[in-house]
């Protein structure tokens, strides 16, 4: 409908891009009406995740559309770049561009069109949403530019409803979003076919393959956030972006959310150098005697020391008579990046090299959320070495009762007791468990949880009768916490 080109503005000296109607549409009334509105609904929306429209006019038989410039990828570049992201950093996307997604459901518009080439990423790591040119607003006049029997959209991520041609709210776009989703944690669309007809009728009768039959590594609540974005009924899915947005985020503080800037930085890199061999996949894990892996204490150490975002985690760490405070023995290729940002990047490309997420530390001290990164990462590897005095050393500094943070305060009481478990000092863990950790267990995540009922297995079998028999249900989450997130 449209060919974008790249231009500066030069009253300001920014580069913008300006949108023009291909000439075969200049002719067409209904083309043009709805060109002009694609502006008209996107240059209302100010939101830092919605791509800015500047102008519309026409020129000499002309009509374009000056909108801001994002240099970067889309996120079906970025997927043929990259691959799927593990769960944090595909949550770090979702909720950028579901946030954009939910200043557009308040204002009254459907997008209409959400897919992977429409939703962007610039090198810093800040996801866009672009393309208004199929919304229509649903408050006020409502401006039906269709003709009947034609249907708008991308056939791979349509809704049931719009395929159907039926009404359509913001309930479409979500489905839409979450068919993205799933492209974006498989790489690959969920329904496949040589036509759009064939892809209609699966959008309208078939259920995709389970999301976590192909990720298992995936937490189920992100599995059942995908599911319920693309029920079939949309009675079925959330109501609004609003909605979604709070079970992303729940799903992410129960992972260990990253601190913004740490994500941005790490979504950056990828966009400027692309991925590792392993960036983002499940690695080896540390195991227990027995043999048990231990991947569940990596993500509680990880959401630990994410939440600290204080000051006085750096000062714990440069103050010099803390029994933590190696002293970082960078190696000669190890030597200080122009910014965090590239310095962080760069242990983000090693993965597991941990002079590199030292040098993060050693070099850029003042910059915490970094910092907070830095260490989850070496408690990592703590953990993957069989270093299990480290590890224990910085749950250590969140289980005191200094932490104000009470969930951060009962998380590391958690991984004091899994630890204590781990080691044989059953009776130790035991206590951890009674004293400590029964005041805190209505702050407890899922994942802590799920370690104290793990230790507690561990020291009945070795303590007998000292462990009371339904000591693990008062630390199992209450049954609705196992519902789909937000269904009543």
């Amino acid at each position: 409908m449209a060919e974008v080109y790249l231009a500066e503005q030069r009253s300001i000296d920014r580069a913008v891009a300006i949108k023009v109607l291909r000439a075969e549409f200049v002719a067409d009334e209904v083309h043009l009406k709805r060109f002009a509105q694609e502006a008209r609904a996107a240059g209302g929306l100010n939101h830092p995740n919605i791509v800015q429209i500047y102008t519309i006019g026409e020129a000499d038989g002309v009509h374009f559309i000056a909108q801001e410039y994002v240099q970067g990828l889309n996120l079906a570049q970025y997927l043929q770049r990259n691959g799927p992201p593990d769960a944090r950093g595909a949550l770090h996307i979702m909720k950028q561009a579901a946030q954009a997604l939910q200043a557009a459901g308040e204002a009254g518009i459907i997008h209409r069109d959400i897919k992977p080439e429409n939703i962007l990423i610039n090198q810093k790591g800040i996801v866009k949403v672009t393309d208004f040119g199929l919304a229509r607003l649903t408050l006020g006049e409502r401006v039906h530019l269709t003709q009947d029997g034609l249907t708008m959209g991308t056939p791979l991520y349509m809704s049931p409803e719009q395929i159907n041609g039926g009404e359509l709210d913001a309930r479409s776009d979500i489905y839409s979003f979450g068919v993205t989703c799933y492209h974006l944690l498989t790489g690959r669309p969920p329904f496949r076919g040589e036509t759009a007809m064939s892809l209609a009728v699966q959008h309208v009768n078939e259920k995709p393959l389970p999301l976590d039959r192909i990720r298992p590594d995936l937490p189920p609540g992100l599995c059942r956030i995908v599911e319920r974005m693309m029920a079939k009924s949309p009675k079925s899915r959330y109501a609004d972006a609003a909605t979604l947005l709070n079970d992303m985020q729940r799903v992410a503080d129960n992972i260990g959310d990253e601190p913004p800037a740490a994500a941005m930085a790490r979504l950056a890199h990828l966009m400027t150098h692309g991925a590792s061999h392993n960036a983002g996949l499940p690695g080896p894990f540390s195991r227990l005697p027995g043999g048990r892996v231990v991947q569940s204490i990596i993500a509680l150490a990880a959401a630990c020391i994410l939440l600290a975002a204080t000051s006085a985690v750096v000062g714990w760490w440069m103050r010099p008579d803390d029994p933590l405070a190696v002293e970082p023995r960078i190696k000669t290729s190890e030597r200080p990046q122009p910014s965090v940002i590239e310095q962080y990047g760069r242990a983000f490309l090693l993965v597991d090299d941990e002079q590199a997420w030292l040098a993060v530390l050693q070099y850029f001290p003042e910059e915490e959320s970094f910092g907070e990164l830095a260490r989850a990462q070496l408690a990592r590897l703590y953990l993957q070495q069989d270093r299990f005095d480290d590890a224990e050393k910085l749950f250590a500094e969140f289980a005191t009762p200094a932490q104000k943070d009470s969930r951060l305060r009962a998380r590391g009481y958690a991984g004091l007791a899994i630890i204590a478990a781990a080691k044989g000092k059953h009776l130790e863990s035991h206590q951890i468990i009674v004293e400590q950790l029964l005041p805190l267990q209505e702050v407890l995540d899922d994942t802590s949880r799920e370690l104290v009922v793990e230790a507690i297995g561990y020291n009945r079998a070795a303590l007998g009768r000292q462990v009371e028999p339904d000591l693990e249900n008062r630390f199992r989450p209450p049954p609705d916490r196992n519902e789909t997130p937000g269904r009543n």
